[in-house]
């Protein structure tokens, strides 16, 4: 297993602002709230529905902050015993039950970049209406052997939008496909801007808005199988503003935007194994087992107007009433799907737990071992990788050099036989 290296500060203008983006002056503050379950951003300031531009600030500020990722740990044994007609009985007894933030692993937006991206024409996504859409071209290019003009870059405000391309309905076979490569991509670690194939690369996921972060992140991800691909990403054919704008311009009381803020770099399924295997030591018993969960929180921002229809929609308890009754499903629900909702659910940003950066020391077209006999004190050779651009080297750490170096707070907690479940989590 090759060495890595925690994050080190970034040098003093070495590094581009976070997500690239120079904002105007900032808007008077806009009111928001964090939901106490999930840790989600709500706001329903009435600025925000009719100012896209201060809706895209809004965003921008929220989209740098990362999600809270948490690590929640359950411990039991079996005890036998008797019930009052005299047979035995096997009762599972709670030895420990406590979470972890884990959030600090997380490598800082403001140094190594949180990149806002959005969905890829072919993603099966919410672009306004409460059902997944797809962009397609109504007339699409002939196919020609002869090279194409490469389109200038696009800018974060412009876009690059043709008024020729259309949407409709994605099919149920696009909407499997989309979420069969999102779960392989959170399956291997990988950002949402990146293909799974490199031979065959998918159409779906995300495309990342800014130019400048298209080229820092080029060939950034670190995934522990070879076949996939981020390099030579591609831009959106829309930009932010412009989906701001359309929802904006929307008159419907039941209108939302959703941003999504996830996280990449570590293999959540190695993580739980190997921090529930890790508490095996911390108790005692028969019929011992331990769990961890890996959970996510705060990984929405959700924008909304402020009227009667989304007090009433989004109350839970009022939900869970009238769906007692009936009324919900058979009423309300297709009203506000197929009627009066819309909903954008088209960009997000990424935090990672690793990846790789540029060494801008590097030469194009130079190996690893021409870099490290030409540059003295360079990172080992297994940390660095070559690139079109020249050479990578990794930042961040693998969770299996992080955890022996926090796993003293999980022992800590078990062995105390903390059961605070979810509320009040120890922060490594």
């Amino acid at each position: 297993m090759s060495t890595s290296y925690p994050p080190q500060p970034a040098a003093s203008g070495s590094t581009p602002p976070v997500n690239n983006v120079n904002p105007p002056p900032p808007d008077p503050p806009y009111s928001f709230w964090i939901t106490s379950l999930k840790r989600n951003v709500k706001s329903n300031d009435p600025r925000l529905t009719k100012d896209p531009q201060g809706l895209r600030n809004f965003l921008l500020t929220h989209a740098a902050k990362p999600p809270t990722v948490l690590i929640h740990c359950i411990g039991t044994h079996e005890e036998e015993g008797t019930d009052s007609d005299g047979n035995k009985t096997t009762n599972v007894v709670e030895d420990f039950n406590f979470t972890v933030d884990i959030t600090s692993a997380l490598l800082p937006a403001d140094a190594y970049g949180a990149p806002v991206w959005l969905v890829a024409d072919e993603e099966p996504a919410k672009r306004g209406r409460n059902w997944r859409q797809i962009v397609y071209d109504p007339n699409p290019p002939p196919l020609t052997s002869q090279p194409q003009a490469v389109p200038p870059p696009t800018t974060l405000e412009a876009g690059s939008s043709s008024p020729a391309l259309r949407l409709r309905k994605a099919t149920p076979l696009e909407r499997k496909q989309g979420l069969d490569d999102a779960q392989r991509r959170n399956q291997l670690a990988l950002p949402p801007w990146a293909c799974i194939s490199a031979q065959t690369p998918d159409p779906t996921g995300a495309r990342i808005l800014s130019p400048t972060d298209r080229q820092r992140f080029d060939c950034a991800a670190a995934c522990s199988i070879d076949d996939f691909s981020d390099k030579d990403l591609p831009a959106p054919s829309r930009s932010l503003a412009e989906y701001l704008e359309d929802y904006c311009a929307s008159g419907s009381p039941l209108k939302e935007f959703r941003f999504l803020r996830t996280v990449y770099g570590w293999d959540f399924h190695d993580v739980e194994n190997k921090v529930a295997s890790s508490l095996d030591k911390c108790h005692s018993g028969d019929g011992k087992k331990e769990t961890a969960k890996v959970i996510i929180k705060g990984t929405k921002i959700i924008v909304r107007p402020k009227n009667k229809l989304w007090v009433l929609f989004g109350s839970g308890w009022f939900k869970f009433f009238l769906s007692i009754v009936l009324v919900y499903p058979l009423l309300l629900w297709p009203i506000k799907k197929f009627i009066l909702g819309r909903c954008w659910k088209v960009a997000g940003s990424s935090f990672a737990f690793r990846r790789y950066v540029h060494l801008p020391d590097s030469i194009p077209g130079e190996t690893v071992a021409q870099y490290t006999a030409r540059v003295p004190g360079s990172p080992p050779s297994a940390d660095l990788e070559s690139t079109s651009r020249g050479i990578s080297k990794i930042v961040g750490q693998h969770f299996a050099d992080w955890y022996p170096a926090n796993g003293q707070k999980f022992y800590a907690e078990a062995y105390k036989k903390t059961k605070t479940g979810q509320r009040n989590p120890v922060v490594v």
